[in-house]
């Protein structure tokens, strides 16, 4: 019994190492656009530098300025008048999220786990991420949304590594009414925060945020630790029905609370995924 568990321990270390391999690279604008936010010395200019090198999420940018949600007068054709339009804070959200999302779009053709979902969960914790470093914490609420945006990126290499093994996962989740975390080392043989952790030090990251991404599922101080915000962010959305990719039906008669704060933030997660898919969204379920 004990070799057995070695060698599932070994098969799982190689399988680690094929899904970090088989996420493609984070796109160089992603990594501009994470170093000129969390830089405080950092303007509107700046990032409308960096955001314009990029035309996909230039156009998505204006895109999202012109809709019908900032009823605008006259089109706004430049990334700069779109940046200070829309406010430095929520440009700099626009980007970062824009910019990784926009990588990893949506599939049509997923299965069970969606990357949609994915995305939604992830934006949302970053929000939520964000709004609890920024409570009198010693915190950088910038990196707070970056690593709430980039905290399960090692379930999205597991899904490229082998995606029927993740539907496979999410179904077991689903049958036995627990989390995919519980289910995902028993029938994968590996952890997404450990590959998560992995590819932060390979995206050479800041060591806060590669410390919440690889431990956003300990038990950590919220007060003092990047990694207990986005712990916590995690489980707060969680709790209120947005899971890290895949959707569980209610039950027959079964209402689902939600928090009173849960629908302002599901705007804001709507809003960037707009940005992230270039079409209007539904509010989060």
């Amino acid at each position: 019994m004990a070799e057995a568990g070695q060698g599932n321990t070994e098969r799982g270390r190689i399988d680690v190492l094929e899904a970090v391999e088989a996420l493609p690279p984070l796109p160089a604008v992603a990594l501009r656009v994470m170093e000129v936010a969390q830089n405080p010395k950092s303007s509107a200019g700046d990032l409308a530098l960096v955001v314009s090198s990029d035309p996909g999420l230039s156009g998505r940018l204006l895109r999202v300025v012109n809709s019908a949600a900032y009823r605008r007068t006259r089109e706004i054709t430049s990334v700069q008048e779109a940046l200070v339009t829309v406010g430095f804070v929520q440009a700099r959200n626009m980007a970062i999220s824009g910019a990784i999302a926009g990588a990893y779009a949506p599939d049509a053709l997923n299965a069970l786990f969606r990357i949609d979902v994915f995305w939604r969960h992830s934006i949302a914790v970053a929000f939520k991420a964000a709004e609890l470093a920024g409570r009198g914490r010693r915190l950088d609420v910038p990196s707070a949304f970056t690593a709430g945006i980039l905290h399960n990126m090692g379930r999205l290499a597991m899904f490229y590594a082998d995606p029927a093994g993740l539907d496979q996962a999410v179904a077991e989740a689903m049958q036995r009414e627990t989390t995919l975390e519980q289910v995902e080392q028993e029938l994968l043989g590996f952890d997404h925060a450990e590959i998560g952790g992995r590819l932060a030090t390979r995206w050479n990251l800041p060591e806060a945020i590669r410390t919440a991404i690889a431990h956003h599922h300990e038990e950590v101080d919220t007060e003092t630790s990047l990694a207990g915000c986005v712990a916590a962010a995690d489980r707060y959305v969680c709790a209120n029905g947005l899971l890290p990719g895949y959707v569980v039906p209610p039950k027959p008669g079964e209402t689902r609370a939600v928090a009173q704060d849960y629908a302002h933030l599901a705007k804001q997660v709507d809003a960037l995924m707009e940005l992230v898919t270039g079409a209007p969204v539904g509010v989060a379920a």
